[in-house]
């Protein structure tokens, strides 16, 4: 699922792209075993906390460099956390099926390379071309991101 071309090269989105297709091929691995009821609920309750970090993190950097494309990002990010609202809503009332999981898996693989590979991609060489060189983000206790500088860790 995680192919090198979809590196943005700023490190930690990076890593946190792969963190996400991690949690999908392990749904992947949970339906081949039969075990997909039990392991959609545990990637649903992941969703709601880590893809809620992730864009956090990206938002941060756009707003902080002052990216001019931050609004339409933010509302692509808006558009898949309604979509994992639905998804909810859906496996609550008609539990998480295998045509469940198997659907909210490929949505959100497409979701992602697609968003990653476009929308993902134009940001990040937009602050690229800004950020101190070589860039890298890492997480703060107590804030979503900062920009360091690697003498600075």
């Amino acid at each position: 699922m995680w192919t090198d071309d979809l590196s943005v090269g700023i490190s930690e989105i990076d890593h946190q792209h792969r963190e996400l297709f991690g949690q999908l091929e392990r749904l992947l691995d949970a339906c081949v075993a039969g075990e997909e009821q039990e392991e959609v609920l545990k990637m649903l309750s992941f969703l709601d906390d880590y893809v809620v970090t992730h864009f956090v993190t990206e938002e941060q950097l756009q707003r902080e460099y002052g990216y001019p494309g931050y609004h339409a990002h933010r509302a692509e990010h808006d558009h898949l956390l309604d979509a994992i609202v639905q998804f909810r809503g859906e496996v609550r009332e008609c539990g998480p099926t295998r045509d469940f999981v198997l659907r909210l898996n490929q949505t959100l693989i497409d979701w992602l390379r697609e968003h990653i590979m476009t929308v993902d991609r134009a940001a990040s060489s937009w602050l690229l071309a800004r950020l101190p060189q070589p860039a890298d983000v890492l997480p703060q206790s107590g804030s979503a991101a900062a920009i360091m500088l690697p003498h600075e860790v």
